[in-house]
């Protein structure tokens, strides 16, 4: 369990610098839990995984002061759980929620030492001390590093057991409900990205992408075969178009629009602005 540990706590460290560093979208569970999966010797459980837990946090944005939950970090812990307990991807959403919800009060904790530390930097301005800022700043971004390391490291080095008695001891009603709960979540978290992204002009390409999925997805294919001199009619169902094929030609459509509307841009940019000359005495009366 110790390499595991260390593992859990260095793909939190990565994904804590991305998002410290910048906007890489590498903090996103689609990201962070398939590498996490690969590292862990498990690439299938984690792709499956992250779709699962992306969909759950899809529409989990932060929007002006308000603190989302720390998705990234609830992501990877419960992947990390359901991988090395060798659970499914009900457990993973489970322990993945509430832990969010726990990694925002980390953060705001953590948000609190790193504000302390302002009037060092500005004493280290008004002094014209640059090295001094520079090394206060690094010191300040090593142990936020270090601090979530160590948080990845213990929590599945000491709690892993933890978990693993308290998932077992869960009734049958209980699990079958957060089984439940798992299939709805994915749902709710297309719901709310939508809420946000609709408009009329939009909303005929959300059907679009449903009349692909629904329509042209699976094919029924009936054959007869005979065997011992008895006719049977065999029914069995062929893809047509698979999800990754229905991706493709949304982004082929979603490249087209873009095109089009620099199009428009650098033709409205182009276009010469005619000036109208007015005459002074209306202006002086206008005034």
């Amino acid at each position: 369990m110790l390499k595991e540990a260390i593992i859990v706590g260095l793909v939190l460290m990565m994904t804590k610098f991305f998002d410290w560093y910048a906007n890489t979208m590498f903090q996103r569970p689609i990201f962070c839990v398939s590498i996490l999966g690969a590292m862990l010797g498990h690439p299938v459980e984690g792709i499956m995984l992250a779709a699962e837990l992306e969909l759950v946090f899809l529409g989990n944005v932060s929007l002006g002061g308000v603190m989302p939950s720390d998705f990234t970090m609830g992501s990877l812990f419960g992947a990390a759980f359901a991988i090395l307990l060798g659970k499914d991807v009900a457990t993973a959403i489970t322990l993945a929620l509430p832990l969010a919800a726990l990694g925002t009060l980390l953060y705001s904790c953590m948000k609190v030492v790193v504000t302390s530390l302002v009037p060092r930097f500005e004493k280290t301005i008004s002094n014209k001390d640059i090295k001094g800022f520079k090394r206060l700043w690094i010191m300040q971004f090593c142990g936020f590093e270090l601090c979530y390391f160590l948080l990845g490291f213990i929590c599945i080095l000491v709690g892993t057991d933890a978990v693993k008695a308290f998932v077992e001891i869960l009734p049958a009603w209980l699990q079958k409900s957060m089984t439940v709960a798992s299939t709805m979540l994915p749902a709710l978290g297309m719901a709310l990205l939508m809420k946000s992204l609709w408009s009329k002009e939009n909303c005929p390409y959300y059907f679009l992408g449903f009349a692909l999925g629904a329509f042209f997805f699976y094919r029924n294919v009936t054959g007869v075969s005979i065997a011992d001199g008895a006719a049977t009619v065999a029914a069995s169902s062929t893809k047509i178009l698979s999800l990754v094929q229905i991706s493709f030609i949304g982004a082929v459509i979603a490249a087209l629009i873009i095109f089009s509307e620099l199009r428009k841009i650098k033709e409205q940019n182009s276009t010469p602005v005619t000036s109208t000359t007015m005459d002074e005495s209306e202006d002086f009366f206008n005034d």
